[in-house]
């Protein structure tokens, strides 16, 4: 089964924030377990409504998307 485009986009963007996220705390020298913590906070708050924008304005922006796969998605 194919992963849904919304959770795609939320990993992409979970991946890339906090990852950078990470190299920029150890960068700083912040080297402890806190720096991981508070990357994969900064992960939930900010990528997951980004990661859900992202994937909304895909399907509007993209004229092709199938319109029935659209209402099966949005309906369960």
């Amino acid at each position: 089964m194919p992963m849904p485009l919304r959770s795609f986009m939320v990993v992409l963007w979970d991946a890339c924030v906090a990852g950078a996220a990470v190299i920029l705390l150890l960068a700083l020298d912040w080297v402890s377990a806190t720096a991981f913590v508070v990357s994969g906070l900064i992960g939930l708050v900010v990528d997951v409504p980004d990661g859900i924008w992202n994937a909304k304005r895909i399907k509007r922006k993209d004229a092709p998307w199938p319109s029935e796969r659209r209402k099966s998605r949005s309906t369960g």
